[in-house]
């Protein structure tokens, strides 16, 4: 139960969309990175202060990384896409995981 996960893969997609418009000068990445960062970031915050639906945001955010960044690792096989595929798919299994342990502890 724990919002540094989410936090770091935030700053980890930031990262990677600053890197991928600085070398392939690519607009979207930019705005994508910076998109998914911040629903990540927000999940965190809400993760940290005890509020409702920072779980699904973050299980959410980190299963919408996982598909363009599946991608671009398999088109370009650069090491930076395949890693923050990898962490974003443990972000997603880790939260899923969370709100199932979560729901079962749930009183009626």
């Amino acid at each position: 139960m724990s919002h540094k996960p989410i936090a770091g893969l935030s700053g980890a997609s930031l990262v990677a969309g600053i890197f991928a418009y600085t070398r392939f000068n690519s607009f979207p990445s930019l705005i994508a990175s910076f998109g998914v960062g911040s629903v990540m970031a927000l999940s965190s915050m809400r993760i940290r202060d005890g509020m409702e639906y920072g779980y699904e945001g973050a299980a959410a955010s980190s299963a919408v990384l996982v598909v363009p960044t599946l991608r671009r690792a398999i088109r370009t096989r650069t090491p930076i896409p395949a890693t923050v595929c990898l962490l974003a798919a443990a972000s997603t299994v880790y939260y899923v995981r969370e709100i199932a342990e979560n729901s079962k502890h749930a009183v009626i």
